[in-house]
């Protein structure tokens, strides 16, 4: 049967994850999307052939979705991901999951007593070239990691969190410098005691991972996104490899670097290619759930978990609070 399919919030996001679906044929049918803003609801209705609602009630009421997308701005997820559970529906949520850790937690709770699937979309772990350089490093191609340097634009910076937990593990200390100025924040709902999301000028951490590595990231509103979203550069006993250049109309690095030389690191890691077509932010939107989806299916973890979310969520908070008290902070025990 297909799994029925409910979109709430009905922006760029909501627009992103409704062609998603549609991509997958017979194996989903979308019931309703849903929006405060009226005509954007209608809109995405029309363009998806589902029936648009005012209400997340009526939504949950009258499509009776499996799944629902969560696609509100940032600061509005936390109820619509409630109640979509209270109502039997599994759960993909758009990134950050919530505004504070303590409201992210609460969603965890909430799936786990519902007994429903809580998935958070960080869709940057489905771009080819950061599951191929992943594959690497799980392969021992580069020996032990002891070094990793991300550099990333800030609007990107919250997805360069998590891609250090999917590529390296987990991270035990944080040391970090941030320069943000309030009046220049894209997102004045979040606050320097809780977390950036997008650093205003620029956030630099350094990371100790649980196996031992040390990673440097470093993000700055100062970078072009046509030039890159994040750079990766990672060393170990045995090697290097860097991902140079992933600009915003095509995530495929620009170039590859590799020590020892290695001829087909380069086509192994994605890089970019004349006559190859790109890969955009819209199909790592699509491959990210899709892969959802599947999980789903086959009644098997999904790709990101609500823990998953919740862990990125607090080593920014972690970044923040070592930068305003000067000191190292220590996590997971």
């Amino acid at each position: 049967m297909a799994l029925r399919v409910g979109i709430i919030g009905c922006g760029g996001a909501g627009g992103e994850h409704a062609r998603a679906y549609g991509k997958l044929g017979s194996r989903v049918e979308l019931v309703g999307v849903c929006d405060i803003d009226a005509g954007r609801a209608e809109r995405l209705a029309t363009a998806s052939g589902t029936r648009p609602h005012a209400a997340v009630r009526d939504l949950l009421d009258e499509g009776r979705p499996d799944l629902v997308s969560v696609c509100t701005a940032e600061y509005h997820h936390v109820q619509p991901v409630l109640d979509a559970l209270a109502a039997g529906s599994h759960v993909l949520c758009e990134k950050p999951m919530a505004h504070t850790v303590a409201d992210a937690r609460r969603m965890v709770t909430a799936a786990s007593a519902a007994g429903r699937v809580l998935g958070i979309d960080y869709n940057y772990r489905h771009m080819p070239a950061f599951r191929a350089l992943r594959a690497e490093i799980t392969a021992g191609a580069l020996g032990q990691v002891l070094l990793a340097q991300i550099t990333a634009h800030a609007f990107c910076y919250h997805h360069a969190l998590d891609l250090v937990r999917f590529l390296f593990g987990e991270v035990v200390e944080v040391a970090s410098w941030v320069d943000d100025v309030q009046a220049r924040r894209n997102f004045p709902w979040t606050t320097p005691e809780e977390f950036l999301y997008v650093p205003s000028v620029s956030a630099t951490a350094l990371l100790r991972m649980r196996g031992g590595a040390t990673v440097t990231l470093a993000a700055s509103r100062l970078r072009s996104l046509e030039d890159t979203l994040l750079d990766v550069e990672v060393v170990g006993e045995r090697g290097r490899i860097a991902l140079r250049g992933l600009p915003v109309g095509d995530t495929r690095p620009r170039r590859v670097e590799c020590w020892p030389g290695d001829p087909a690191a380069a086509e192994r890691l994605g890089e970019a290619r004349a006559g190859q077509p790109p890969f955009s932010l819209s199909a790592a939107f699509s491959a990210s759930i899709a892969a959802f989806v599947t999980a789903l299916e086959a009644g098997q973890p999904v790709p990101t978990e609500g823990r998953d979310g919740v862990a990125a969520l607090v080593l920014d908070q972690a970044v923040v609070q070592a930068h305003r008290l000067g000191t190292v902070v220590r996590l997971g025990g």
